[in-house]
Formats: C-alpha cells, sequence, structure tokens
C-alpha cells in the first residue's frame, strides 16, 4: 500500500496593541493580545473513507495560556468565552473600555480606542475558557477518532486530521507606564494512529511565547517563583479573593514551607483552591473538625504528604510538565515553579495517578 509523508505544524502568531486614549491623566494603560492560533497536518487524505486502516496523524485539542506577570495586572476582557459545537464563532471585546472617564471611579468624556471583532469557523470545535485574575487559558477540543465511542466515528473530522485555525483576544489593564511582562504556552496534542486504534502518543511539547516590544532590549531570562511565591501570588491581594490562602497556611503551620525553595530539588505540589476546601470541609465537618483542631500536626503531616512529591535532582523542563499532566483528568492550573511543578486544584481529594507519575519520573532520573 504506497504511504505518504506527513508534515505536522503548529503555530501562535499574536501581535501585541496598545490601545491608544485620548486622555493621558489615565491611571491604566490597556494591552490588546490577539492573533492566529492554528495548526495543520500535510499529507493527510483529502476525503479520509472508512476503511481507511492507517489513520496516521491528527490532533485531539489545542492549549493556549497567556499570563501578564506585571504587578497590578489583570485580565479586563477577553474571548471567545466557552462554546460547544457551534457553526461560528464570533465576539467583540473592548467596548465597553470607550467612553471612561480620565480618572478610575467614573464615567466622561475620555475615549480609548479599543472595539474590536473577532468571527471565524467552529464546526464539529469545542472550547473551553478559564480565565484568572492576570491569566487566561484556552482549551480547543478537536474531534478524534472513537471520540464519540470505539470507532465511532471511524475517522477523525477535517479540523483533527487537516488543520484548524481559531482568534482567540484578551485585553489586559496594567499600571499607566508599566511593561506588559506578557508571557504564554501553547500545546497542540498531536497522536498517531497507525492500524486502526493501535495509537503512539508524545508529540505534544509545549512552544513557549514571549513578548518582546520593538525597541526594548532583550533582558535576561526572567528567574521563574518558587512554588511558595506563586502560591502567595496567588493569595488574596487588596480586597480581591485569593484562591491559595488556605493551602499555603496550612504549609506555615506545618513548617514544611521551610522546605521549600532548594534549587536541587525539584516537587510536584498539589494545592486545593480555598473553594475546594471549603466545598469538602461543609460536607465533611468531622474532617474540619480535625484540621483546625490545635492537635491536628498529624493531620496536617498526613495531609501534605498526599501532596507534596519529589520529581528529580534536575530542573523540570516543560516537556516533564506535560508528562505530569496528562497522568491525571482533574480541573486546575498548572504553573512551572524555580523548585518544581504546582498544580492548583478544584479538586479536594487527590489523583493517585499523580503520586504514580511522580515515583516514575523520581526513579527515571536516578
Amino acid at each position: 500500500m504506497p504511504t505518504e509523508n506527513q508534515k505536522l505544524t503548529a503555530a501562535a502568531v499574536l501581535p501585541v496593541y496598545k490601545l491608544m486614549q485620548g486622555d493621558q491623566s489615565r491611571l491604566r494603560d490597556y494591552y490588546l493580545v490577539a492573533g492566529d492560533v492554528y495548526h495543520g497536518i500535510q499529507g493527510s487524505p483529502v476525503d479520509p473513507s472508512a476503511n481507511w486502516v492507517s489513520v496516521g496523524f491528527y490532533a485531539n485539542y489545542m492549549t493556549l495560556d497567556i499570563r501578564c506577570r506585571t504587578p497590578g495586572a489583570r485580565v479586563m476582557t477577553f474571548g471567545p468565552n466557552s462554546s460547544v459545537e457551534q457553526a461560528t464563532v464570533s465576539f467583540s471585546i473592548g467596548g465597553e473600555l470607550s467612553g471612561e472617564a480620565g480618572t478610575e471611579g467614573g464615567k466622561g468624556g475620555a475615549s480609548l480606542s479599543a472595539s474590536v471583532g473577532v468571527s471565524f469557523t467552529a464546526s464539529e470545535v469545542s472550547f473551553a475558557s478559564r480565565p484568572s485574575t492576570n491569566s487566561i487559558s484556552w482549551r480547543t477540543s478537536l474531534p478524534g477518532v472513537g471520540w464519540l465511542g470505539p470507532a465511532t466515528p471511524p475517522n477523525p473530522a477535517e479540523p483533527s486530521y487537516a488543520g484548524y485555525l481559531w482568534n482567540p483576544a484578551v485585553i489586559f489593564e496594567v499600571p499607566q507606564g508599566a511593561f506588559p511582562a506578557l508571557e504564554g504556552d501553547f500545546v497542540v496534542d498531536f497522536e498517531y494512529n497507525w492500524t486502526r486504534g493501535i495509537r503512539a502518543r508524545g508529540f505534544n511539547d509545549v512552544i513557549p511565547l514571549h513578548f518582546q516590544p520593538d525597541g526594548v532590549a532583550a533582558t535576561r531570562e526572567e528567574k521563574l517563583p518558587t512554588i511558595l511565591e506563586r502560591l502567595a501570588e496567588l493569595g488574596s491581594h487588596e480586597g480581591e479573593p485569593g484562591r491559595s490562602d488556605t493551602f499555603l497556611a496550612a504549609l506555615q503551620r506545618s513548617g514544611a514551607a521551610r522546605g521549600f525553595g532548594d534549587s536541587t530539588v525539584q516537587l510536584l505540589v498539589t494545592a486545593p483552591t480555598n473553594a475546594a476546601f471549603a466545598g469538602y470541609f461543609s460536607d465533611h465537618p468531622a474532617v474540619a473538625a480535625a484540621a483546625v483542631s490545635p492537635a491536628n500536626m498529624r493531620w496536617l503531616e498526613d495531609f501534605l504528604a498526599q501532596r507534596i512529591h519529589p520529581l528529580t535532582a534536575g530542573k523540570v523542563g516543560p516537556n516533564l510538565m506535560t508528562r505530569i499532566q496528562k497522568a491525571t483528568t482533574s480541573s486546575g492550573e498548572w504553573f512551572q515553579c524555580a523548585d518544581g511543578v504546582l498544580h492548583l486544584s478544584d479538586d479536594y481529594e487527590v489523583d493517585p495517578n499523580l503520586a504514580k507519575a511522580a515515583q516514575e519520573i523520581l526513579l527515571s532520573s536516578q
């Protein structure tokens, strides 16, 4: 049977625009990130038949994360929002900015050029968006082989086996004159099916994204925060509700926080969010009583032992973090840190697959 060479392409082209304002007395600046995110697979058949024995390469999903590390930055608006198998996705962002006053707290005659409209085809594709205070994540689910059931459908749809393009947009608000420290990660989960149902994985390396504006000299690589620093960053600030305060308090109370930050030790830490703690303790009052008891050190030790695992003595690269991510289906966000990987989870219970993956990585590094 003749074979065909296949070529995989993945790219995120995301220009950054400073939104111009007429009133320079504003206390905030606004930056728009918008562009094209796509993957392509050359060499796939134009019209695959149901008895196409070797499916070849296709993609299961695309994920895009965009973060702004500037102190005081926040996500103001974004698109697309979540959608499920719509024929098209259209959205407009930034319109609410036109007409803001020159000082914070009111509305007035100051103007800001900000309205952006986007539309693109989304047949057989679904989106999930997950915003936080200073970041936004999208997951684009593509119809792969057997995505409804075993061999149903028998072949992936065109967005998976040929390629797909979609258009994200997000506006970040930063203190006036501040540099927008933007970064991100783009992943396409390529899969290879070479004899109807026999799959091979491992084609989903993380593509890092960095913003370097014209006229700004390149600086040394930004130092990653430690796990403790990231937890503190995700905590409550200036009247805004935090997400990691309860877990950080547990680390500090137990004394385990003193063991973090060692550059020779890399850790995997799974931290339940404040909401996960509240929900679980509400449903399990006995556990809540043990957690707040003056004699709760043993409970704390057992609790943290399930959520802190050594990984390796070397640096945790993006490929290794992807390997850890694939070991779990639990919801949450992932953060690469100077001393390991932080998983901020909306689930109180720990996925046992994470501990197993951490153990396998530790053994393979020895």
